[in-house]
């Protein structure tokens, strides 16, 4: 077992586990096939389709358009 201080150094570089080993994995859980996969983003997309945050700024659409000046602006001198 180790000390709080130690545990705390142990992130020094974040790895996520706080100083102790990592859960142990769950030997019934497999990886998704394919088929699987791609049914569960079809699903996701569907679902987010037409889904609009309506505090979002982006969906003001500002629109940026050049002024004329009267002289060229450079950085040389």
């Amino acid at each position: 077992m180790s000390t709080p201080y130690e545990r705390l150094m142990a992130e020094a570089i974040p790895t996520g586990k706080f100083g102790y080993p990592p859960p142990p994995s769950d030997p019934h859980k497999r990886p998704w096939t394919p088929h699987e996969q791609a049914e569960h983003r079809r699903i996701a997309d569907e679902a987010v389709a037409d889904w609009h945050d309506p505090s979002d700024r982006a969906e003001q659409k500002r629109h940026l358009h050049l002024v004329p000046t009267e002289q060229s602006h450079t950085d040389a001198a």
